[in-house]
């Protein structure tokens, strides 16, 4: 059977071995972003101590890595554009409330970027392990 069609998907690789090597990128990327995360999270400690809220990292499997959390509060996820976040920031000073509306922009775009590379490693290493299964069963 002619694997012709396989072109006609237009996928980002045309054999595996471009496949193998587009997930080394992307794990690459991963680790790229993930030290941009920590050093987002480094700095916002640094810059507020003792805020009432502050951003971290979820290790919870979902595609949003990157949340805010309320001080003295456990496991409580919320957005600085929802209501509880809209509340906290009518608290803070016009000239901090503005330095964390940047840093709600960064979170937001470094979780976009984090979970378009998750998604994209986490296809495509199922993909190589379904295909290695495939080359096992020719054999």
């Amino acid at each position: 059977m002619s694997e012709k069609w396989i072109s006609n998907l237009a996928l980002p690789f045309h054999n595996i071995r471009e496949a193998r090597a587009q997930l080394a990128e992307l794990e690459r990327r991963r680790g790229k972003l993930q030290q941009m995360g920590q050093e987002m999270l480094q700095e916002f400690r640094q810059r507020f101590p003792s805020a009432p809220a502050y951003p971290t990292r979820y290790s919870d499997r979902t595609l949003t890595g990157y949340r805010w959390r309320r001080a003295r509060h456990k496991a409580v996820s919320f957005d600085l554009a929802s209501d509880t976040g809209r509340a906290l920031l009518d608290t803070l000073p016009n000239d901090v409330r503005k330095v964390w509306l940047a840093f709600e922009r960064r979170r937001i775009y470094l979780n976009l970027a984090l979970a378009l590379t998750d998604y994209e490693r986490i296809r495509l290493k199922d993909f190589l392990e379904r295909i290695d299964c495939l080359r096992e069963a020719e054999v």
